[in-house]
This record gives structure tokens, C-alpha cells and sequence, in this order.
């Protein structure tokens, strides 16, 4: 199942470590591709099973296409998407054809944040306090119970879209009052550095691959403030081995097998406090980094998981760090480059760079960091000192000029 584009612009790397071709063995997998017309591209030219729907949020008309695809082409072995947006399908069609894998109560552990949080505060795992938005009245009594500022989300959401931060009880009435509540979720604000944990886990829930890193600003000041976002991967051992241990007791709780994930979580100087997790491989330039600095293709080796192909657990060097950082667009979008500098080979440990050049159009792709953005920055070769100097070096000089398209 594929919603993902592979770009035509060779200068850009997303989605190229999931490319078909490097994932399955045309000897022995025969593959059916289940794509939108904006996936279409990411499936290979010469694919001899290729079915195209309209719009993978209609569940009817998804299901359709494939009951007729079993009836004459035969029953699937797997099933598989790499897309968060992608999981809940994945799990009903498992259940509907009797697939092996997660099914929709294990996906809703990872894709509810209500149900996650309910899991591992039963499992003693430390989560921030939260409730379910029913009414106004409900919703501002929690945030009084809590304490202001309270963070507000959808509870099936990917990216921060439609995360709020809300400072006071006018404002959660004026959120109340624009939109309908029955989707969202109420958070306590935890105060603390944001870190995340990521790999893979093998069938019986064992950790394959681990990487911890620790993000430069977050995700939420990101889309709401326009704030530079990227993350460090951590080689202090006392460091890792805190976090890499608090991620496998959550996984653990939650019933995680047989697949990638990106867990958060925050680091208050005094604790660590669980904030999510997806099944799936993490977003961003979090991946490509991770296989450009160890040498791990996580949707590479989630797919050989999957299949039940014979897996080496790969050797790292947990001290060797790496890093990305993205530049967001001027704000509104559409808007014209008229001027960006360049940084690769003026910075140290940045190989590799994606610039907008004068004259492109910047666009807005709600939902997708691992896109054009206003700049992005991988990072290599050095200590996490000097990763984490080479960022900041960018943040400083990086510039961006552009006009509003009319």
C-alpha cells in the first residue's frame, strides 16, 4: 500500500529508502501495489500488479478493489504500508483476509493516544495526565485541574497537524467554540527536553536496531512558530541506555512485534515522561541519517521482519553521531525564492543539503516534513559535540528571502 511520490528532482532523498526495487526480491516476492494517483510514482515503471485508488480514506471503496483482486488474483501472504496514515487500513485488511501481523487492536495502541497512554499508565509507566475532550464544560475543568498552559490534539493525528498549545481557559473556549471536540484529546504541559528513541524489533519483540536522539527545538514550535527542527543522535552510553531502556518497557507494555517505530519522549531533568509512539519508521530525515551514519535501511530491514527472512541484527557504533535539521517555508505559502545560501562545504559534518534555488515556488505540504521545506541539512563524521556545533553553525547562517506569489 503506497501513498508516497518518489521525486522527480534528483537532488531530493525522500522516500528513496523505501523504493520497491531495494525492498523485494523480484526471484521470489510477487508484489501487488495498491497506490493513490500521488503514490503511483513510488511503485516501479514495469510493477505487473498495479491497482490505483481514488482516495485511501474511503474504506468502501478500498475494500472493493481488493476483494476483487483475491477473488482473481489469489489470497496476500502480507500486507504492508509504511505511511502512519496508512497503518489503521493495514491493520482492518489483515483482519479481513486473515493475515498475519497487527490487527486493529494492536494498531490502536499505536495510533490512539488515548488508548497508548491508558495501556502503559496500567503498565506503571510514567504518562502525562490526560482526558478525552467531551463538552466545554468537561474540557476546561481538566485544564483547571492540570494548570495552564494545556496541550490540546487529535487523538489519531500524525505531524503535530492540529496540535495547540493553549496558554488560558479563553483561549480553550474560543478552541471550543471553532471546532467540534469528539476527536480530541487534553494534556498536561510537561517542561522538559524532547529526545526520541528509534529501530526495530524482531518478532518476539526483541530490539534488532536502536537509535536515540535528542531533538533541536520540537515539532509543535515547528508548525506553530516556524522554529528550525531537527535532532542529534546521542552517544553518551548513560544517556542511551536510560532511554533505550524506558522505550523497550513501553514497547514492551503496549505488545509491540515484528516492527519499526519512533517513540518520544521527554527527558525533565528529574524523570522521563513517555509522549508517543507510531509503528513505523520515524519520519523527517531521521531515517536517511540513521543509514547514511550506521548503515541500517529501517524500511529495509522492517520489511525482511515482516517477511520472516533470516536477519542479522546489525553492528553499529553507538558512537558515532549524526544529525538533520530542516529550515521551515516563509509563511503564508505559495511563495517565490528569491535568494538562499548554500552551505555545504563551508559548515563541518554537513554532507549533504537541499537549498531551494532563486525562482522555485515554495508550496505547502501539510502532513510531510521529508519535503522541499525552506532547507534541510544532514550531518556526519564527527562527535555529537561537534554535530550539534555543526547545527547550530547552520541555524546562525542559513538565510532565506522570498515573496509572496500573487
Amino acid at each position: 500500500m503506497n501513498r508516497w511520490p518518489r521525486p522527480d528532482d534528483e537532488r531530493r532523498w525522500e522516500n528513496r529508502l523505501a523504493a520497491p526495487e531495494d525492498l523485494f526480491l523480484p526471484e521470489t516476492d510477487r508484489v501487488t501495489y495498491v497506490c493513490d494517483a500521488g503514490g503511483r510514482s513510488g511503485v516501479p515503471s514495469d510493477a505487473e500488479r498495479v491497482h490505483l485508488v481514488e482516495d485511501f480514506d474511503d474504506l468502501e471503496g478500498v475494500l472493493r478493489l481488493l476483494d476483487a483482486v483475491v477473488r482473481d488474483e489469489g489470497p496476500f501472504d502480507h500486507v504492508i504500508g509504511f505511511s502512519e496514515l496508512l497503518l489503521d487500513l493495514v491493520a482492518t485488511l489483515r483482519e479481513r483476509y486473515g493475515i498475519p501481523g497487527a490487527g486493529p487492536e494492536e494498531t490502536a495502541r499505536f495510533r490512539d493516544k488515548t488508548v497508548m497512554k491508558e495501556t502503559l499508565a496500567r503498565a506503571g509507566v510514567r504518562v502525562p495526565r490526560w482526558a478525552p475532550c467531551h463538552t466545554e464544560d468537561q474540557v476546561l475543568a481538566v485544564a483547571e485541574t492540570f494548570g495552564y498552559p494545556v496541550i490540546v490534539k487529535p487523538v489519531r493525528g500524525a505531524s503535530s497537524q492540529g496540535v495547540r498549545e493553549i496558554a488560558s481557559a479563553e483561549e480553550l473556549r474560543a478552541l471550543c467554540a471553532e471546532r467540534s471536540l469528539h476527536d480530541l484529546e487534553i494534556e498536561e504541559f510537561v517542561r522538559g527536553e524532547i529526545l526520541h528513541v528509534d529501530g526495530v524489533l524482531d518478532a518476539s519483540g526483541k530490539p534488532l536496531f536502536l537509535c536515540t536522539s535528542r531533538y533541536v527545538s520540537t515539532c509543535l514550535d515547528f508548525e506553530l512558530l516556524g522554529e528550525p527542527l531537527g535532532s542529534v543522535f546521542q552517544t553518551d552510553p548513560a544517556v542511551r541506555a536510560r532511554c533505550e531502556d524506558f522505550a523497550l518497557r513501553c514497547l514492551t507494555a503496549l505488545g509491540l512485534r515484528g516492527s519499526a517505530f519512533h517513540l518520544e519522549l521527554f527527558d525533565t531533568g528529574e524523570e522521563l515522561v513517555f509522549l508517543e509512539v507510531g509503528a513505523r519508521v520515524p519520519g523527517a530525515d531521521v531515517p536517511y541519517v540513521i543509514h547514511d551514519v550506521h548503515g541500517v535501511n529501517l524500511f529495509r530491514l522492517w520489511v525482511d521482519v515482516l517477511l520472516g527472512r533470516p536477519v542479522d541484527p546489525p553492528v553499529s557504533d553507538p558512537e558515532q553521531s549524526g544529525g538533520w535539521l530542516m529550515i521551515p517555508g516563509p509563511r503564508p505559502l505559495p511563495q517565490k525564492v528569491t535568494a538562499a545560501n548554500p552551505l555545504l562545504g563551508e559548515v563541518p559534518y554537513l554532507y549533504r543539503e537541499l537549498v531551494p534555488e532563486a525562482g522555485e515556488v515554495l508550496v505547502s505540504r501539510p502532513g510531510s516534513y521529508a519535503m522541499l521545506q525552506g532547507g534541510r541539512f544532514l550531518f556526519r563524521g564527527g562527535t555529537q559535540a561537534q554535530i550539534e556545533e555543526a547545527v547550530r553553525q547552520v541555524r546562525a547562517r542559513y538565510r532565506l528571502t522570498a515573496e509572496p506569489v500573487p
